[in-house]
């Protein structure tokens, strides 16, 4: 089969060296080599230009470099391919040591702790929560977000859920639904957002959405900075000092210099760096996918086009 590797990754030719060495019995080609992209059938990308993907009229099936795939749904000649995304171990380990990371600085009051050093102070004790006092709500309960979910529950954490749509499921977690929003953010001493990017989700976490939150409290966002209008968060600050963001994901990246967030000591920011793509089991997943439909000729997408993820 002819494959086609298009990728903006900082380790690019890395994946490509992996790509090539696990799918030794079929070419891969780039866009630098020579290649008629309507002979191409299946497509490992990330950020994929459109006029490529309008060339590429036979594609049988889409793999996403990435847990997202906005950035395949975004492009206007995307046409129903089906899609495989990684659904990879290491990923969602990663993510659930981030998670953990910002709620112990938060419970924990290491930033404090921080800034008392830059200016040589000795604080005096802060009382810190266990585990059990608090609650965490989880936005999003997908392949990662139930991992994650699941694991602090696991630590003795209070874990409560949150879905767009009802689907009956057994879980040790009670899961808010879309007409209990409010309750589900006042019940949560932190909420978790891991949610994609659509249409539905662009700017959810708005002024409605943080007041509804306790005004002491955290906020983590690693799903898509879509999600977040980055003016209310600031907006919501200013008014409620002792409410906190920690994000790793935002609406333009790399986050200008300019950006008020920068300045800001109630925001964590990090560089989008919550669950990074580990390339030899992403290539393992994504080759164990591609015999699947090598063998069949067909596959299931892993994606709900209609919902966006």
């Amino acid at each position: 089969m002819n494959i086609l590797y298009y990728c903006t990754f900082s380790n690019q030719n890395e994946f490509l060296k992996a790509l090539k060495k696990k799918f030794k019995s079929h070419k891969i080609y780039t866009l630098n080599d020579k290649i008629e992209l309507d002979k191409i059938e299946v497509a490992l990308i990330w950020n994929l230009p459109d006029k490529i993907l309008k060339k590429l009229i036979n594609l049988k099936i889409v793999f996403s470099l990435g847990a997202g795939v906005d950035h395949i749904l975004k492009l206007s000649s995307y046409k129903n391919t089906p899609i495989i995304r990684i659904q990879d171990q290491n990923m969602r380990a990663r993510m659930l040591n981030h998670v953990l990371s910002q709620i112990l600085n938060y419970q924990l009051k290491l930033n404090e702790y921080h800034i008392a050093q830059d200016k040589k102070i000795w604080l005096e004790e802060r009382y810190t929560a266990l585990n059990k006092d608090l609650t965490i709500g989880v936005l999003g309960l997908g392949y990662i977000g139930n991992f994650v979910a699941q694991n602090l529950k696991n630590l003795d954490y209070n874990i409560i859920g949150y879905k767009n749509s009802y689907k009956k499921r057994n879980s040790s977690i009670r899961i808010y639904y879309k007409n209990s929003l409010r309750n589900f953010l006042q019940s949560s001493d932190i909420v978790v957002s891991i949610l994609p990017a659509t249409n539905e989700t662009k700017d959810l976490i708005n002024k409605s959405f943080l007041k509804k939150m306790k005004k002491k409290s955290l906020l983590i966002n690693i799903g898509r900075g879509s999600s977040l209008n980055e003016i209310d968060l600031l907006q919501h600050i200013s008014k409620n000092p002792n409410f906190f963001a920690s994000l790793d994901v935002f609406k333009k990246e790399p986050l200008p210099k300019k950006h008020e967030f920068w300045k800001n000591r109630n925001i964590t920011i990090t560089p989008h760096i919550a669950a990074i793509t580990d390339v030899d089991s992403a290539v393992d997943y994504m080759f164990f996918k591609f015999e699947q439909f090598r063998i069949k000729g067909k596959i299931k997408s892993e994606v709900k086009i209609k919902n966006g993820y």
